[in-house]
């Protein structure tokens, strides 16, 4: 899932389909979660960007995160979905994921401003497979992505913004990956579930 400002009705299923109508207040999604100093740096950089183009946008730090694969939105969070889900995420194996963004850019659809480099993409675009496969598996729809790019979205805002070279990149080492409910319009994310990489 590619952290895009869309929204998705259900399909005649109830498994979730893309629309950009705002019917669907619940996302269910996968992802990995930074620290707190990952946190206090995404927040620095944030702040810079915001000063140096007069951003209006507000950096999204109570809920960072690098998401794996998106699995739906829905009206009402559906039980037998997240049952499903947590089952995609029983089926993952995978060490614990180095990752380096050492990159800022804009999505320009999006209207984004993200970190975002090459450093655990490979490993992470297994994780995105092996969900997706493991949602297929369990009844849902796969939401693989060809475009798959592991980022991390820091505020979103109309400017556009140059692509540049971080100074210093941010970099961790993810060793957990989370089953998340947002209530979209609330910033607010819900932990459902949590996996450990261990290899």
């Amino acid at each position: 899932m590619n952290q895009m400002p869309l929204d998705f009705r259900d399909d005649k299923n109830g498994r979730g389909r893309r629309n950009e109508s705002y019917a669907s207040r619940h996302r269910l999604f996968f992802a990995l979660c930074p620290s707190e100093a990952i946190e206090q740096q995404a927040a620095a950089i944030a702040d810079d960007y915001r000063r140096a183009f007069s951003l209006s946008g507000r950096p999204r730090l109570t809920t960072l995160h690098v998401s794996i694969i998106w699995v739906g939105d829905y009206p009402k969070l559906p039980e037998d979905v997240v049952f499903a889900a947590r089952q995609a995420g029983a089926t993952v194996e995978s060490a614990p994921i180095a990752m380096t963004f050492d990159r800022i850019m804009r999505f320009p659809q999006a209207r984004a401003l993200v970190l975002c480099g090459e450093g655990g993409r490979k490993p992470l675009t297994r994780v995105h497979v092996q969900l997706g496969v493991g949602m297929h598996n369990a009844g849902l729809r796969h939401n693989i992505s060809r475009d798959f790019t592991p980022h991390m979205t820091l505020l979103y805002d109309r400017k556009t913004v140059p692509p540049t070279s971080l100074d210093t990149p941010v970099s961790r080492t993810a060793s957990e990956f989370l089953l998340i409910h947002s209530v979209l319009g609330k910033t607010e994310h819900r932990i459902i579930d949590r996996w450990p990489l261990l290899g």
